[in-house]
């Protein structure tokens, strides 16, 4: 009896305490679920008080000083409150400085949305430096030495909280300059003041590590195409190694893109400025693909279909989407990994090791601009990552003439 009424107590409690937590539960859900409609609600609010938005503040404004002889005049907040454009304007697109509504012109004009939206992180990274330092509705006080300071922020990390790469700081110069460029043109300012600012000079190696012809073979021949996953990494895996493409041309690839002309299959390319290159498919890269497209039982007739699609989508059922990014990110890493390459390599290592494979392979600086897609081929040198051919340098072609001395003992000493 005593252990049966224990039990009945163990079940009254366990059954108080369920719905106790239950309870607390559904009220956190509530309070968590209005808290969060407040935040969307307030967030839609001051995107809707401008009727063009232009820059959101990601980065709370050093205000730590710098060189004290540069000009601080201005009201501190009001070129944040322009670029915010939120609470603190009428709400009318007329309140906006001129310098302010050219932002969003500027921006559209670019061609990419990847390169619109580096270029509004820039202006903005620039604009939350320059509060307090000039007047809000206008630029005439801009100088150069205002844009000097900026560059030196960026470098010693006081603006973004870490030091940034020189080529970094090159590339958000030049977005400044360009804007102010754009803003001279318009008759907005009299001169673009960054206009003389120099750069730091650009280094002629990057960072990013290619891989040997050793680690590209056995990345190339993990994946095990029987399966549908498979197929599309080893196709994936090829064309990335064997065509050099960037991450996002692969991802850009549709259905109608692997074609023939004059009875060689090609593939055509999107590259950077919507510039359509035709790259001619070789042999292992044609035979993975069809290979792909017949493991997961694509219909080539909707030319206008991406290419490479997932697999599995257990979120939405979805198969006709482009592949995420990150996707094929994973999908090089995996192989890479298995494959022994401990080095930090990415996509775009892949690009850089085709490449550098032409080259060794005494491509010509043409042929190897045409399949890379370069507008110019000084960026050849920047992806060649092997230059070990050393024994046919042009240095040893160079004769005069002239005899060659031996080297004696005594020379040697001294």
């Amino acid at each position: 009896m005593t252990r049966r009424l224990k039990n009945r107590a163990v079940a009254i409690l366990g059954g108080m305490l369920y719905a106790v937590v239950s309870v607390l539960a559904g009220w956190l859900r509530r309070c968590s679920k209005d808290r969060w409609e407040r935040v969307v609600d307030e967030a839609r609010a001051a995107r809707g008080a401008m009727a063009t938005p232009i820059v959101r503040n990601a980065y709370r404004p050093n205000k730590s000083k710098g060189p004290e002889s540069l000009s601080q005049s201005g009201s501190s907040g009001d070129v944040l409150r322009l670029l915010n454009g939120a609470e603190q304007l009428s709400g009318t697109h007329c309140s906006l400085p001129l310098w302010a509504r050219e932002i969003q012109p500027f921006l559209l004009n670019q061609l990419s949305d990847h390169t619109r939206r580096a270029y509004e992180t820039d202006l903005k990274h620039f604009f939350l430096f320059m509060e307090g330092r000039i007047d809000a509705g206008t630029l005439t006080q801009l100088r150069p030495e205002h844009i000097i300071l900026y560059r030196k922020y960026l470098e010693e990390g006081r603006l973004t909280g870490k030091p940034l790469e020189k080529s970094t700081i090159n590339r958000k110069l030049a977005v400044v300059k360009s804007f102010l460029n754009w803003l001279r043109l318009n008759s907005v300012i009299p001169e673009n003041p960054a206009q003389l600012v120099k750069g730091f000079p650009q280094n002629q190696e990057s960072a990013l590590k290619g891989l040997s012809d050793e680690e590209a073979r056995r990345m190339l021949e993990m994946p095990k195409t029987g399966s549908r996953s498979g197929a599309l990494h080893a196709a994936i895996l090829h064309t990335l190694l064997y065509m050099g493409l960037r991450k996002g041309e692969l991802i850009g690839l549709k259905l109608g893109d692997v074609d023939e002309e004059r009875g060689i299959p090609v593939l055509r390319v999107r590259g950077k400025g919507h510039r359509i290159r035709i790259l001619p498919l070789t042999k292992s890269v044609k035979v993975h693909i069809d290979h792909y497209l017949w493991v997961c039982r694509r219909d080539l007739k909707d030319k206008e279909a991406p290419l490479f699609t997932p697999t599995k989508n257990p979120r939405t059922q979805n198969l006709s989407k482009p592949l995420n990014p990150n996707n094929i990110t994973y999908i090089v890493l995996r192989y890479a990994r298995k494959a022994g390459v401990l080095k930090k390599i990415s996509p775009h290592s892949c690009r850089a090791t085709c490449i550098s494979n032409a080259l060794d392979k005494k491509a010509t600086h043409r042929s190897v601009q045409s399949l890379a897609g370069w507008s110019t081929p000084l960026m050849i040198q920047r992806y060649d990552k092997r230059r070990e051919d050393l024994q046919n340098s042009a240095a040893f072609l160079i004769d005069y003439g002239e005899a060659v001395p031996t080297t004696t003992s005594s020379t040697a000493t001294h």
